[in-house]
């Protein structure tokens, strides 16, 4: 069954002070973009999550957020940086003594340079809160999935419908087709008598010219090939996997079956459910924009 490329998964948990919570949400995409947002204790695992959800979703935009709230998430430590407080001390007693300037380069002027001594985020050492990530995430992917499934089912249903006023549209179409024939004949004989004022026929030329244009008008070839994608298209809808891309060409082959067929028909009743069939393509392909 097809998926949407929608949906929205979230997981969370709380021990002791700390409070995790794992939001996942999907949206369309031509491709697979997957972006993490991991919180500094837990950033070390961002390739290991992205492969993760990029062997779960194949097509779409996936955002992943998670938030850490408690002890865990302060995990900070200061760090110093002798050699560039070095740098700094040597190039301002430079600086004095070039300028002739007053005063001491003391403590309290380098600890005005922020870059000396930073607040680091430490990577979170606790395996249990790790394992506690990857157990809210499995949860989060899940739900996600459920719901693109859920989506996804109202949308096969959707599609289904739509493919069935084409085929019954197609199916009048081939009706109609043996009777343009004839109703052509009738007009080009009414013409020419009118023409002519009651001069004989000459029945082989007027039974060229309706070969002709029976040659002209025939569109056996397109409905063969617009049924054959009809066909496929029904049969994917049931197939698992990402078949979005798929669907789309094939909307795109019908689209070009059924102009063809506005185009050679000459006859304002197929050409009324040629539009049908067109309105009710650009709704599908609206609809499977939105197909994994």
């Amino acid at each position: 069954m097809i998926q949407s490329m929608t949906g929205h998964g979230r997981s969370q948990s709380k021990t002791g002070n700390n409070r995790m919570e794992v939001d996942l949400r999907s949206t369309n995409h031509k491709f697979s973009e997957i972006s993490v947002k991991l919180p500094k204790p837990l950033s070390f695992l961002e390739n290991q999550v992205k492969k993760r959800l990029q062997q779960r979703f194949s097509r779409g935009r996936v955002d992943l957020s998670v938030t850490l709230n408690g002890s865990e998430e302060h995990g900070r430590r200061l760090e110093m940086d002798l050699d560039l407080a070095r740098q700094y001390r040597r190039l301002l007693l430079q600086l004095k003594s070039r300028l002739g300037v007053e005063g001491d380069v003391d403590l309290a002027l380098l600890s005005n340079f922020r870059n000396i001594i930073t607040v680091a985020e430490k990577p979170s050492g606790d395996k249990r809160v790790v394992q506690v990530f990857f157990k809210l995430l499995n949860e989060a992917v899940d739900r996600l999935e459920r719901m693109r499934k859920k989506e996804g089912k109202a949308l096969a249903a959707d599609l289904g419908r739509r493919l069935g006023r084409i085929r019954k549209a197609v199916q009048e179409i081939q009706k109609r087709v043996p009777q343009v024939v004839v109703i052509y004949r009738q007009q080009l004989q009414s013409r020419i008598r009118q023409l002519t004022e009651g001069v004989p026929l000459d029945s082989r030329r007027l039974e060229q010219e309706v070969a002709l244009f029976a040659t002209r008008c025939d569109i056996s070839e397109e409905m063969t090939r617009l049924e054959s994608h009809l066909s496929q298209f029904g049969d994917m809808l049931r197939k698992p996997g990402a078949i979005g891309r798929s669907l789309d060409f094939l909307i795109q082959e019908m689209h070009r079956e059924i102009n063809t067929t506005g185009s050679k028909a000459n006859d304002v009743a197929i050409s009324r459910q040629v539009i049908l069939v067109k309105s009710e393509l650009e709704k599908i392909r609206e609809q499977v924009q939105n197909v994994e």
